[in-house]
């Protein structure tokens, strides 16, 4: 377990689209040693702090922002920073959207790892789970989280689709470190379903998702392509986890079950679980 902040050596400068406005963004990722433990958002004169109580729209991504100034799909990029222990920097923001990159967070990593982390000689946000706690949602799905006689943060993801064969079951368990993050989790692409496709542009999202970022399910089995895992949907839904629960500031001591999950219920569990009696600081 890293029992000090960190932050980034340098700068990091990103360009790319968003997978949901298709339009074109650049993010630059800046070290930060005065933040508290937090990473922060800064769009104009805008400035966003990461937490669940920032977020204000969970369909099909993590968007966090105010009346006044949003960020969408967020996830991702929180995510990797989680995963590579990153626990302060500053991310400036030009457009509507973290850009999407090839679907999954590889790249992010690949970024951060290039130019680097140092301690920022400040002890980490942990918190430690003494007992369990649930919070339930629709047709069976719950995020749930219980005490561990590890001291890193385990995630066990559980996902489920009627009439996808291929999706009927798929789950992994596995221990949050960098080293398992990068090699597990991390290149795990975003996936769709091909009925879902129509739906999703007259909403007017994903305008930026090609058979590049996305995998796509029809239901007969992938439609584009070998998978990079024989699981990558349920690795995916554990990226996505992770960079929910990194919104939290904190690294869990504790074992964490998603069965059927997405963004609106890992922000309740994150909410509800931040303000209850289960866990202590250390």
């Amino acid at each position: 377990m890293q029992a000090k902040r960190k932050t980034l050596k340098n700068e990091i400068a990103i360009e790319g689209f968003g997978i949901h406005t298709g339009k074109k963004t650049l993010i630059k990722l800046h070290p930060a040693v005065n933040d508290g433990g937090a990473v922060v958002f800064k769009k104009g004169k805008y400035s966003i702090k990461a937490s669940p109580d920032a977020v204000v729209d969970v369909r099909y991504a993590t968007v966090i922002g105010s009346s006044s100034e949003r960020i969408r799909t967020v996830e991702h990029l929180m995510s990797a920073l989680y995963g590579c222990g990153v626990t302060d920097a500053v991310v400036e923001v030009e457009g509507p959207e973290i850009p999407i990159m090839d679907g999954s967070a590889k790249e992010f990593v690949e970024l951060i790892k290039g130019v680097g982390t140092e301690e920022i000689g400040r002890d980490r946000k942990i918190i430690k789970v003494v007992k369990p706690f649930e919070v339930k949602g629709e047709n069976g799905s719950y995020v749930k989280v219980e005490p561990t006689d590890s001291e890193e943060m385990l995630i066990k993801c559980i996902i489920s689709y009627e009439g996808y064969p291929c999706l009927e079951r798929q789950e992994i368990e596995l221990k949050v470190t960098p080293e398992v993050y990068e090699k597990e989790v991390a290149p795990a692409r975003t996936f769709c379903f091909y009925e879902q496709i129509a739906f999703l542009l007259k909403s007017g999202l994903g305008r930026g998702g090609n058979y590049r970022n996305v995998v796509v399910v029809g239901k007969n089995g992938i439609l584009n392509g070998p998978p990079r895992f024989e699981d990558e949907p349920v690795r995916h839904k554990a990226l996505d986890l992770i960079g929910d629960i990194a919104l939290s500031g904190y690294y869990i001591i504790g074992k964490i079950e998603a069965f059927k999950s997405g963004h609106a219920l890992h922000n309740r569990f994150l909410r509800e679980f931040l303000t209850s009696d289960v866990y202590r600081r250390l």
